[in-house]
Protein backbone atom coordinates (compact mmCIF):
# COMPACT_ATOMS: atom_id res chain seq x y z
CA UNK A 1 0.00 0.00 0.00
CA UNK A 2 1.29 3.34 -1.10
CA UNK A 3 0.48 6.42 1.68
CA UNK A 4 0.71 9.61 0.09
CA UNK A 5 0.09 13.10 2.38
CA UNK A 6 -2.10 15.26 0.61
CA UNK A 7 -3.39 19.07 1.92
CA UNK A 8 -6.77 20.04 0.86
CA UNK A 9 -7.56 20.88 -2.97
CA UNK A 10 -4.23 18.84 -3.88
CA UNK A 11 -4.36 15.74 -6.08
CA UNK A 12 -3.14 12.29 -6.90
CA UNK A 13 -3.07 10.89 -10.56
CA UNK A 14 -3.01 7.30 -11.10
CA UNK A 15 -1.80 6.52 -14.42
CA UNK A 16 -3.14 3.17 -16.47
CA UNK A 17 -0.92 1.48 -19.12
CA UNK A 18 -3.97 1.76 -21.72
CA UNK A 19 -6.16 4.60 -20.64
CA UNK A 20 -6.56 8.08 -19.13
CA UNK A 21 -5.17 9.24 -15.74
CA UNK A 22 -7.20 8.69 -13.08
CA UNK A 23 -7.52 12.27 -10.85
CA UNK A 24 -7.95 11.59 -6.94
CA UNK A 25 -8.44 15.58 -5.42
CA UNK A 26 -9.12 16.03 -1.52
CA UNK A 27 -11.98 18.20 -1.57
CA UNK A 28 -12.28 18.79 2.40
CA UNK A 29 -10.94 17.21 5.86
CA UNK A 30 -12.87 17.63 8.61
CA UNK A 31 -14.66 15.06 10.97
CA UNK A 32 -14.80 13.24 7.54
CA UNK A 33 -12.14 13.15 4.40
CA UNK A 34 -14.05 14.11 1.22
CA UNK A 35 -12.44 12.45 -2.20
CA UNK A 36 -13.08 13.78 -5.33
CA UNK A 37 -12.41 11.12 -7.87
CA UNK A 38 -12.07 11.83 -11.97
CA UNK A 39 -11.60 9.01 -13.85
CA UNK A 40 -13.05 7.61 -17.57
CA UNK A 41 -16.26 7.16 -18.15
CA UNK A 42 -15.52 3.17 -18.62
CA UNK A 43 -13.55 2.91 -15.17
CA UNK A 44 -16.31 1.89 -12.38
CA UNK A 45 -15.76 3.23 -8.57
CA UNK A 46 -17.22 1.82 -5.70
CA UNK A 47 -16.91 2.02 -2.02
CA UNK A 48 -15.67 -0.51 -0.63
CA UNK A 49 -18.71 -2.16 1.36
CA UNK A 50 -20.53 -2.16 -1.62
CA UNK A 51 -17.92 -3.75 -3.28
CA UNK A 52 -17.85 -6.19 -1.24
CA UNK A 53 -21.42 -6.79 -1.21
CA UNK A 54 -21.63 -6.76 -5.35
CA UNK A 55 -18.69 -9.47 -5.64
CA UNK A 56 -20.36 -11.95 -2.28
CA UNK A 57 -23.66 -11.62 -4.64
CA UNK A 58 -22.34 -12.55 -7.58
CA UNK A 59 -20.28 -15.62 -5.95
CA UNK A 60 -23.56 -16.63 -4.03
CA UNK A 61 -25.24 -16.28 -7.93
CA UNK A 62 -22.19 -18.28 -9.50
CA UNK A 63 -23.16 -21.27 -6.86
CA UNK A 64 -26.20 -21.19 -7.57
CA UNK A 65 -27.18 -24.81 -9.47
CA UNK A 66 -30.36 -25.07 -11.56
CA UNK A 67 -32.12 -27.58 -9.72
CA UNK A 68 -32.25 -25.14 -5.98
CA UNK A 69 -33.98 -22.64 -8.51
CA UNK A 70 -36.41 -25.02 -9.73
CA UNK A 71 -36.77 -25.46 -6.10
CA UNK A 72 -37.32 -22.43 -4.64
CA UNK A 73 -39.75 -21.53 -7.91
CA UNK A 74 -41.81 -24.32 -6.96
CA UNK A 75 -42.13 -23.70 -3.43
CA UNK A 76 -42.98 -19.98 -4.39
CA UNK A 77 -45.84 -21.53 -6.65
CA UNK A 78 -47.06 -23.46 -3.98
CA UNK A 79 -47.25 -20.23 -1.63
CA UNK A 80 -44.61 -21.51 0.84
CA UNK A 81 -42.05 -19.03 0.18
CA UNK A 82 -44.23 -16.15 1.32
CA UNK A 83 -44.83 -15.17 5.01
Amino acid sequence: MLVISRKTDECIIIEQENGEPIEIRLLSIDNQVRVGISAPSGCKIWRKELYTTVEANRKAAENTSFGSLRSLTSQMSNGKGSD
